[in-house]
């Protein structure tokens, strides 16, 4: 994996509005085993010209294990945090090499962008605005959240539910996998840069 991530600070909307999607862009949502997603999206979304953008949601690092159990950040010093928040940075790294790889083997070329939420659902419909997704592929997985499970929906038929109309959202199943791909033809995105939504977001350089 090459290039080095670029992290946002506070001014975050206004360094996401010089990354607003581009017209080819396709979306995709990554965790630790989803490279059946990439591939689906590789095999039926993607044409000459188009790039993929990895975006790979991680949640805050509120406690961290150490041999006497998981303490809380402030018992730790701010060198013990560094050395944790270091170490999950390159699990993150290595991570999202492998779906780089599979992008690289593919000639499409890639982005990646890493967003820390505490809710995975949240953080795709309020990203789905502010870069102006039109296409977003998604995998299946259990939602955290008891009202959604009660009501038996798994996040990425969450997100395609109350996602924007101008964003077509495909959910991609362990074994059953939609047939159908994107329409290529792309509508104009009413701009939106108001909403609020991160603690923290990362940006990639590009890979190809």
């Amino acid at each position: 994996m090459s290039g080095e991530i670029e992290e946002i600070g506070e001014d975050i909307k206004s360094t996401i509005s010089s990354k607003d999607a581009e017209i080819n862009d396709v979306y995709v949502a990554v965790g630790k085993n989803d490279l059946h997603v990439l591939q689906w999206a590789l095999d039926h979304v993607i044409c000459p010209g188009f790039r993929i953008s990895l975006v790979h949601i991680f949640p805050p690092i509120k406690y961290i294990p150490t041999p006497v159990g998981n303490l809380s950040r402030s018992q730790l010093s701010k060198m013990q945090v560094q050395v944790y928040i270091n170490e999950e940075s390159n699990r993150r790294k290595n991570l999202l090499e492998k779906y780089i790889h599979l992008c690289n083997d593919a000639k499409v070329p890639v982005d990646t962008m890493l967003v820390e939420s505490n809710s995975p659902a949240k953080a795709l419909l309020d990203l789905i605005p502010i870069v102006n997704i039109t296409s977003l592929v998604i995998g299946t997985r259990p939602s955290h959240s008891a009202r959604r499970a009660k009501k038996g929906r798994d996040i990425g038929e969450y997100v395609k539910m109350n996602a924007p109309k101008f964003c077509e959202v495909k959910v991609v199943g362990q074994v059953q996998q939609p047939k159908h791909s994107f329409n290529r033809r792309q509508p104009e995105i009413a701009r939106n840069s108001e909403r609020k939504f991160l603690e923290c977001i990362c940006f990639s350089g590009k890979f190809y």
